[in-house]
């Protein structure tokens, strides 16, 4: 099979796709004056609509209504649109075979539970990890963009049992780790934002700065939370989550039902001006009802197999020489 190029596919047909403005918004210095800033974005009446509802939402919760563009961005910050204006002109992209509101979906719920777990874990980083989580996966989207005939062939594989990243390389000979990280250079994303895009599936192959650390581990957190959420095996993600946040101190006294109930609701409340569609879905009640019976089913059968095994090794020990 003919692999592609990584950077073919970073030059194709998505960005152009983009609205102008959020392509124009992607090149500007990160460091831009606010005011220069709001000149650009307030050309795309859309995007502009968007930033202000950020601005607004409770996720930031100013102390006074905001009305502008240019005090949205101070409220903000120039960093933060850059990657939110990313995300917004990317969310309404639709096509026939691939289901991308499933991955916003799955990455709005990634962005909240990575704000949620901040605030425990590193306060500093709140605002910070929105962006991280909702961005961290984007190389998937802009993968399926550029090449959509053949990433459905990359979903079919996964349904095959194989992993999403093995099942890309093995249709492109590159993940969507590799590109977004690519992108993201690109386009002068913060350090933070790059450390999570190439370590949030696997924290440990991280050894940077004790801050950036936590940011990392908190998006790979909110991931597994995400997929407790979207997934076919709750009781998988509500396992590695529990495992995984047992090694953070800031986590070990809160129980996993309050915090998969405070980001649900929160998703609840941000999709809409995320223009993210939410459809009716199974209660965590629900899901946890079905983690842990499937949790208690493994654990028997692991309890059955232990005393197999211990049954064994008392036979062959008394069993006599001959």
């Amino acid at each position: 099979m003919t692999t592609v190029c990584l950077e073919t596919v970073l030059q194709a047909e998505i960005l152009p796709s983009l609205p102008a403005v959020a392509v124009k918004v992607l090149a500007l210095d990160p460091d831009l004056a606010a005011a220069d800033l709001a000149r650009v974005i307030a050309q795309d009446a859309p995007l502009s609509a968007r930033i202000l509802k950020a601005a607004n939402s409770p996720l930031y919760a100013p102390s006074s209504p905001v009305g502008n563009i240019k005090r949205a961005i101070i409220l903000l910050g120039n960093r933060q649109v850059r990657t939110l204006s990313l995300a917004f002109s990317l969310v309404p992209l639709q096509n026939g075979r691939l289901d991308f509101t499933r991955f916003w979906r799955h990455s709005l719920a990634t962005a909240v539970g990575t704000r949620w777990l901040l605030k425990l874990m590193s306060p500093r980083q709140v605002e910070e990890g929105f962006t991280a989580g909702l961005l961290s996966d984007i190389g998937a989207v802009l993968l399926a963009g550029a090449q959509t005939e053949r990433y459905a062939e990359v979903l079919t594989r996964r349904e095959a049992a194989a992993s999403l990243d093995e099942a890309e390389r093995a249709v492109f000979g590159f993940d969507h780790t590799a590109l977004g990280l690519a992108a993201a250079r690109r386009w002068r994303f913060p350090e933070g934002l790059l450390a999570v895009i190439e370590h949030h599936r696997d924290p440990r192959g991280f050894s940077g700065p004790g801050e950036l650390s936590l940011l990392v581990r908190a998006v790979h957190l909110a991931g597994l939370l995400a997929e407790f959420f979207h997934g076919d095996h709750p009781e998988r993600f509500k396992s590695g989550f529990e495992l995984a946040a047992g090694e953070i101190p800031a986590l070990t006294e809160i129980a996993f039902e309050k915090i998969a109930q405070e980001v649900a609701e929160e998703v609840r409340e941000i999709s809409a001006w995320m223009g993210i569609h939410q459809p009716p879905a199974r209660s965590i009640a629900e899901l946890l009802e079905e983690a842990n019976k499937k949790l208690v089913v493994i654990s028997s059968e692991y309890e059955e197999v232990i005393e197999w095994i211990y049954r064994t090794q008392v036979d062959l020990i008394r069993r006599p020489e001959k």
